[in-house]
């Protein structure tokens, strides 16, 4: 706080200073003492409220939304008193100590600032990342472990169990340590506003997350991932109720089972974001809509259901072209080997694995018995493709668009 501010909100923090002052000292005198649990007696911050309510920083917010980071409570006397009281002492680095002016002065700080800077801060199950990367001047990929202090990062670590030899992540209340992190900066979060503009602002940002990580599902790490996401302040002054923010989590459709954490290289990820930036609005519609149909596909939990979904997606992000009333399996098998290219053989050989992917469908589609043998031919022809899902979309990325298909289906895509 400027010397101009502090002149400005001198008599607002006179009251209080005085106000704290009379309700500490009628707190030392319950008989016997309280503990550290008691709570504080009603009429003590009904004193507090009253003074507050006198105070012109108080008058100008009341009843506007102060957002915390995962809730927008009404700034209200009997909301603010409690936190007001236990302000009156705070820890310097090496003890408490008791400060009366310095709790008026950060609740002046607090009701003041209408907009801050914040971070939206994910933690991700499902890969792990050596060193940090900057994405964009607003997003970067880091190890978890580097993450700030915070309390809603201690608070994850303080739930994680030791999952060694079992699953990484089972579900929002079962989950082992997170091998990577996200971070999304927030420059002007509206801290106190009239309408509760922050939760736009929050959702916005959480959209942009979703689709940054179904996208790196698909062209990255081959499978799916377990985001939570939290709200922290670059001002840690500002965390009204930290003990009250509670996480978001971030899933597909069916939860999915996360064995371990892959190794993935933080450049590749920021490279891949940069080239899927670059398509075309459509393409990438249309892309996310397939990208969306594989990550449900690796979260099925039956192979038979898995070749369906991702079915689903090839025939979403190859299909398309005017006048094309090809079969699927055929678009599917032609396009796909055709964007991902190699010599001859190469393709040909891509084409059988996706055409014997079809073959099996229709079997699970229309109901044909398989043996062992046929369910442990379709597990590994589903993970087969999964990865030249990985491929194809990987091609797209380089291509730059999606092509004509039927000029593309003729062309040579490298020499014989």
């Amino acid at each position: 706080m400027d010397l101009e501010d502090e002149l400005s909100h001198e008599g607002d923090r006179e009251i209080l200073v005085a106000a704290i002052e009379r309700a500490d000292d009628a707190f030392k005198k319950i008989r016997p003492s309280p503990s550290f649990l008691s709570s504080t007696p009603k009429g003590i911050l009904d004193d507090l409220a009253s003074a507050l309510e006198r105070c012109e920083v108080y008058k100008a917010v009341a009843g506007n939304i102060l957002f915390n980071g995962s809730s927008g409570p009404i700034i209200t006397s009997s909301l603010l008193a409690p936190r007001l009281f236990d302000k009156r002492s705070h820890w310097d680095g090496t003890k408490w100590v008791e400060d009366f002016p310095f709790a008026a002065d950060w609740l002046i700080q607090l009701l003041t600032t209408q907009k801050a800077k914040a971070h939206l801060r994910v933690a991700i199950w499902g890969f792990s990342v050596k060193e940090e990367v900057k994405i964009t001047d607003e997003m970067r990929v880091l190890p978890f472990s580097a993450l700030p202090d915070t309390f809603s990062r201690h608070r994850i670590l303080n739930r994680a169990k030791d999952h060694t030899g079992r699953d990484l992540w089972l579900s929002p209340a079962h989950y082992g340590v997170p091998g990577a992190a996200f971070e999304l900066a927030i420059p002007g979060l509206s801290f106190i506003s009239e309408y509760g503009y922050c939760f736009g602002q929050i959702y916005d940002r959480q959209m942009v997350t979703k689709e940054f990580w179904s996208f790196i599902q698909a062209a990255t790490t081959g499978h799916p991932v377990a985001l939570c996401t939290w709200v922290d302040y670059e001002n840690r002054e500002l965390e009204f109720s930290e003990g009250d923010k509670w996480p978001e989590w971030i899933l597909p459709e069916i939860m999915p089972r996360i064995q371990a954490a892959v190794p993935i290289d933080a450049q590749r990820i920021k490279q891949d974001w940069e080239a899927y930036g670059k398509l075309p609005s459509d393409t990438r519609s249309s892309l996310s809509r397939s990208i969306d149909r594989f990550v449900l596909s690796k979260c099925r939990h039956q192979f038979v259901d898995r070749v369906l979904d991702l079915a689903l997606a090839f025939e979403i992000a190859v299909g398309g072209g005017r006048g094309d009333n090809a079969p699927a399996s055929w678009k599917v098998a032609v396009r796909s080997s055709q964007m991902i290219g190699g010599a001859l053989g190469v393709r040909q050989e891509l084409r059988g694995k996706l055409n014997h992917m079809y073959h099996l469908r229709s079997r699970a589609t229309h109901g044909g018995t398989m043996d062992s043998k046929d369910l442990a031919d379709l597990k590994a022809t589903v993970n087969e493709c999964s990865q030249i899902y990985v491929a194809l979309i990987q091609s797209f990325l380089a291509l730059g668009a999606k092509p004509d298909w039927q000029r593309f289906e003729l062309e040579p895509r490298t020499d014989q």
